[in-house]
């Protein structure tokens, strides 16, 4: 078998059959996963062991649930510095670095921008102080069931006229590289946007066993009307 070259057969126009690319796979994964919307064939591209590995990247390490004029604490990431000291449920009352404190809901997005600060924390009837300080974060893996509930959601809900076109794909071996540029309006937003991603994959027996996304999220926030704030000195 050649190097680069799958179990998945193709039939030629002379009646015989030969192996699909890696290449032509990935090709065939966008036109019909992403273009023509069939995320049901997602197992046709995708092993059951797929994980998609997230970059890593410098941060406290929690989410929010900012709705209803409150911040409410709704994910902690293991091996955060947020880890062990923030839960699922807490209430963010105050933000307070070594020069202000932040007691109000905007002043709280505010104050979280800084990389040291004390947070004070309401979880259940207790009101409790806890200190954090940004330290490197390991990217996060995202197995095959969620990546494709993400993917099915990102889009038919947010980006339901989402198309990619597929400018570079270089292979060797089981390794492919793709350069990606999508294109779509948000159904929220009303906006379109523009923007690139670079997919490095590793593939087995004709499926995708792990992906690492590359994305250019600064064409995409600034193409649905985000803006840029330079963090506090």
């Amino acid at each position: 078998m050649w190097k680069g070259w799958d179990r998945e057969k193709r039939l030629e126009p002379g009646g015989y059959e030969r192996m699909k690319s890696n290449v032509e796979i990935i090709q065939e994964l966008f036109e019909q996963i992403v273009n023509q919307k069939k995320i049901d064939l997602w197992e046709q591209y995708f092993s059951p062991d797929y994980i998609s590995r997230g970059a890593p990247y410098i941060g406290m390490g929690f989410s929010r649930d900012s709705s209803e004029s409150r911040h409410i604490i709704n994910m902690v990431f293991p091996g955060s510095p947020a880890e062990g000291k923030l839960e699922v449920g807490d209430e963010l009352l105050w933000v307070e670095d070594e020069h202000q404190r932040w007691a109000t809901y905007e002043g709280i997005e505010q104050g979280i921008r800084g990389n040291k600060y004390k947070l004070g924390v309401r979880r259940g009837n207790q009101t409790l102080e806890v200190e954090l300080t940004k330290d490197l974060i390991q990217g996060f893996d995202t197995h095959t069931d969620q990546a494709k509930a993400e993917m099915r959601e990102f889009m038919t809900e947010q980006f339901p006229d989402l198309k990619v076109t597929l400018k570079l794909i270089l292979a060797d071996g089981e390794s492919v590289v793709s350069l990606l540029e999508y294109r779509g309006t948000h159904a929220t937003f009303k906006r379109e946007a523009v923007w690139r991603e670079a997919w490095f994959v590793r593939m087995s027996e004709g499926k995708i066993v792990e992906g690492w996304p590359v994305i250019d999220e600064s064409s995409f926030f600034r193409h649905l009307g985000y803006q840029l704030i330079p963090p506090s000195a």
